[in-house]
């Protein structure tokens, strides 16, 4: 069963600093350190210094990123920066973006969903030690949920409220955003009765989820318990609103010329090898399909895969045969796995990177920043859902949730 309920949001106070864009930015694990740098300089008070505070030379147990980011929340709150709400409410958020020249418009809400993981919360990606102890300690040093978890669910769409919202603002992207506060308590009961025998889904922030049920689980909380420890900070969206984009994630490589042939020769195993010229034939066509570009030929090529017995035979022998129509993880499993392999604690250079935009991947390879791209179409959101409900995950950086949930404009305190 999934409970979600109302909490008291922690923002930032219009009343001091009339510009929220200046405090905003996008979560923490999206920004290069170039981009933190940026948001640092931005403003004092960006919330850049509480998700992804800098290292110093100095630091020790008593004095680090973490416990500094604790100390601006303390000493915004005192100075009124930030201000908590004194009534536990409902949040709804709009968002209106552009993306390829196109106008789009995502409804969501800001909740508190309980920590579970035995099935109402349905993952769909690979989580990582290290990432997981950086937000273990910054959760323990600040007792607040600094950044949402970003969830979907189906059916059951939020409606805009007919009155002014409480805060507006618009980021570094052109995106406005506008959220209304929900104070109602009959309505908010209502509303949260509806999702009582829906699955929720993890559309981004894995790492925060299974933080926050650690810690929990830590402290022997009782998983059933109305403890708010027991609960996380989330932004929900209905899978079938129009706002909700999954962009492509294309891996950039950077392998020598000899492992680019037997990229190339394994891959005719399994795939029709088509030179082309243009990525939008890829996006176009029927079946599994990958493009192909190194900077060894300076050719685009597209591989169609012709062998599916093959491709599920060698999927099993990999573990995933729970993701035979995962386009990443047909691509790792038949090509990228055994390759990266031998990688494995390179320390001079990236072997692999990701990029969301096709003809940026391409420029890449060209001025040898890497040796080769393999450009992918996004999973769908169905994908997405059905492996989360087989209870599969599929390969890191297999989704890109587009925009993702801002930083700044929605935390929650409970200690």
């Amino acid at each position: 069963m999934t409970h979600i309920i109302p909490f008291k949001g922690t923002m930032f106070n219009p009343e001091k600093f009339p510009d929220i864009s200046a405090l905003v930015c996008p979560p923490y694990d999206v920004l290069s350190p170039r981009e933190q740098d940026r948001y640092y300089s931005k403003n004092e008070y960006n919330i850049v210094r509480i998700i992804l505070g800098k290292d110093m030379p100095s630091d020790g147990d008593a004095d680090n990123r973490y416990t500094r980011a604790a100390g601006y929340l303390r000493s915004w709150l005192a100075e009124g920066m930030l201000s908590e709400d004194k009534r536990p409410s409902m949040y709804i958020h709009q968002q209106q973006f552009t993306h390829k020249g196109k106008k789009y418009s995502r409804k969501g809400f800001f909740g508190l969903v309980q920590l579970d993981d035995k099935g109402s919360v349905k993952f769909h990606e690979n989580t990582y030690q290290k990432p997981k102890e950086d937000r273990m300690r910054l959760l323990k040093a600040t007792l607040t949920n600094t950044e949402p978890v970003f969830m979907i669910y189906k059916g059951y769409s939020v409606s805009i409220p007919e009155c002014d919202p409480v805060l507006k603002l618009t980021d570094d992207t052109d995106s406005s955003h506008s959220l209304w506060r929900v104070e109602d308590k009959a309505e908010i009961e209502d509303f949260c009765a509806e999702f009582e025998n829906r699955p929720i889904y993890i559309a981004d922030g894995h790492h925060r989820f299974e933080t926050a049920n650690k810690y929990a689980r830590e402290l022997n909380i009782d998983p059933n318990s109305s403890d708010p420890r027991n609960f996380v900070l989330a932004y929900f969206v209905e899978e079938s609103d129009p706002g909700l984009l999954v962009l492509p994630t294309h891996r950039l490589l950077n392998i020598s010329s000899e492992d680019i042939e037997l990229l190339k020769n394994t891959a005719k195993k399994y795939f029709l090898m088509i030179e082309i010229d243009s990525f939008e034939k890829v996006t176009k066509a029927k079946g599994k399909v990958f493009g192909f570009f190194s900077r060894r030929d300076n050719k685009l090529y597209m591989l169609k895969l012709r062998d599916t017995v093959a491709k599920n035979r060698a999927m099993k022998a990999k573990g995933r045969e729970g993701q035979s129509n995962i386009e990443t993880a047909i691509l790792h499993s038949l090509l990228l796995d055994d390759v990266l392999e031998k990688y494995k604690g390179e320390k001079t250079k990236d072997v692999i990177a990701y990029s969301h935009d096709d003809r940026e991947a391409i420029a890449s390879v060209r001025s040898g920043d890497y040796s080769c791209a393999f450009l992918l179409n996004p999973a769908t959101v169905s994908q997405i859902m059905e492996t989360a409900d087989a209870g599969s995950r599929m390969p890191q950086k297999s989704t890109f949730f587009y925009p993702k949930a801002l930083s700044g404009l929605m935390m929650r305190k409970f200690g």
